[in-house]
């Protein structure tokens, strides 16, 4: 991957008063559906599927609008050789950006150690999943910082206060650090209880269903 996951952009500026942006999943095969029903034989297919996608990417870049409203629009008001050339500056700026769930293991122990070096990240992940939101949902793209540092304020002040409402041994209980699964005090936890004999490439390997006889 190029781009760090955490610096990435939904959006690139052609320069010329235009944007590319990503799609979602459903736009991209609403793109395909919509180029399947232009071409009228397979050499068509491509030119069209390209325009369907522009027509859906291609925005101006002050009114963040489409600047064609279908792909019929786009054939008509681009010349092929436009149309390839910015469906594959988009898909180039896809691959960079949105690279999704095919990653190498070293690339995910990447992101991981990125993400956990940023305590800002981490902030808004726990915010966002306690409020079963997600990232690109609009009530999360409308929130600033300041509004995830508050959600986080009054969720400590919640803990608090329901720590105040406890005897001082259940709150000695509750703060002690506790395996999450049987609830032993992490005190009584001892070398005996790591399994040294597992092993990690192993696991992998057959988790991947390759033979390792």
């Amino acid at each position: 991957m190029g781009l760090s996951i955490l610096a990435q952009r939904d959006r690139i500026s052609l320069g010329n008063g235009f944007d590319l942006r990503l799609l979602s999943a459903l736009e991209a095969l609403q793109a395909r559906r919509e180029g399947a029903e232009l071409a009228r034989d397979g050499l068509e297919q491509a030119l069209c599927s390209n325009a369907c996608l522009l027509a859906r990417a291609l925005e101006g870049t002050e009114n963040r609008g489409p600047v064609f409203p279908d792909g019929r629009a786009v054939l008509a008001g681009l010349t092929a050789e436009e149309i390839a050339a910015l469906a594959a500056r988009w898909a180039a700026f896809s691959r960079e950006n949105d690279p999704g769930l095919e990653v190498t293991g070293e690339e995910l122990e990447r992101i991981k150690e990125e993400l956990d070096g940023d305590p800002g990240q981490r902030l808004r992940w726990r915010v966002l999943r306690q409020f079963h939101a997600l990232p690109t949902e609009e009530r999360a793209q409308s929130m600033k910082g300041r509004d995830y540092l508050w959600c986080l304020a009054n969720t400590l002040m919640d803990r608090e206060e329901a720590l105040g409402r406890l005897c001082p041994a259940c709150r000695i209980r509750t703060l002690e650090e506790r395996c999450a699964r049987c609830g032993r005090p992490a005190a009584e936890w001892g070398e005996s209880d790591s399994n040294t004999s597992f092993d990690l490439e192993r696991f992998e390997a057959l988790k991947e269903g390759k033979d390792l006889d």
